[in-house]
């Protein structure tokens, strides 16, 4: 490998955590998670407009073909395993997930966190938008033969957040299936790992089946928020690439301007055995 004159190869420091940091990301986040469900909470519209949303996904679905909800839920049933599998995916498997994993994030792969950090923000006030606009009940809510098994099974989930306090009609998007994916993709790029590649993998999945076997969401649900999350993130993307090659081209000028060389010129390091055989055999014959 070339390596630079002096003989050391430049790493890229890894960023230094401090306390100050980790608090000042904290609070971004607890702002933002209580106005995303503090809006939820106030925008809240009529039962009526909800269910009548609802029915009109159920046809956009039965008319595409993915009106599955019934046929999910009903091969789950046949198994109380997967049933409760299902269920703690729901309960355990979101906001517990993302929270280790933003925290770890921080502290070893700072720029996929905030990759992580903006597109959740991004995404977050795309959806906000939707729930004003365009209210869904959730499967549960609507006269389909749908069981809510997470009420039934673990009632204790519905009393720590009441209904009362949230948006019982946003059930469109899905950010449990969008911020899952998300997080999945972060974590796939941000290491090596193949038991973390592997869960990075499967997290999502189980995540997309399970707010659907729960009758938490239709698959229209899972199917917008998904689409709106990899669009923030390919926004996202290009917009730090973008940032990132302006920040190069000043960088060049600048140093242009000030006479030194456009990029680091790196010269090839030479054994000294190989120098030595090129000088032999340039000497005159004889």
């Amino acid at each position: 490998m070339p390596q630079p004159a002096h003989g050391r190869v430049s790493r890229t420091p890894r960023p230094r955590f401090t306390q100050r940091a980790g608090v000042q990301q904290l609070g971004v986040f607890a702002l933002a998670y209580l106005v995303y469900f503090g809006v939820r909470a106030i925008t809240e519209g009529s039962a009526a407009q909800a269910v009548h949303n609802a029915i009109n996904l159920i046809r956009i679905e039965r008319w595409i073909g993915i009106a599955w909800e019934g046929d999910v839920q009903q091969i789950a049933m046949q198994s109380r395993v997967l049933v409760e599998a299902a269920n703690a995916v729901y309960v355990y498997g979101h906001w517990p997930v993302i929270i280790v994993a933003g925290v770890l994030l921080f502290r070893y792969r700072r720029q996929d966190y905030f990759r992580l950090r903006d597109v959740c923000l991004m995404s977050g006030i795309v959806g906000l938008g939707i729930f004003v606009l365009f209210p869904v009940a959730p499967p549960r809510l609507t006269d389909l033969p749908l069981v809510d098994t997470i009420t039934r099974d673990d009632a204790g989930y519905r009393q720590i957040v009441p209904p009362s306090l949230v948006n019982e009609y946003a059930a469109m998007p899905s950010f449990h299936a969008g911020w899952n994916l998300l997080l999945g993709v972060v974590v796939f790029g941000a290491t090596q790992h193949w038991l973390l590649r592997t869960l990075a993998v499967a997290g999502p999945a189980a995540m997309m089946l399970a707010v659907v076997v729960t009758a938490n969401h239709f698959v229209m649900d899972v199917v917008v928020g998904v689409a709106i999350v990899v669009a923030c993130l390919l926004v996202r993307d290009g917009l730090h690439r973008r940032s990132l090659t302006a920040r190069m081209k000043a960088s060049d000028e600048r140093s242009r301007d000030a006479g030194g060389p456009r990029r680091p010129i790196h010269v090839p390091h030479r054994p000294p055995r190989a120098a030595a055989l090129g000088a032999r055999d340039r000497r005159p014959p004889g």
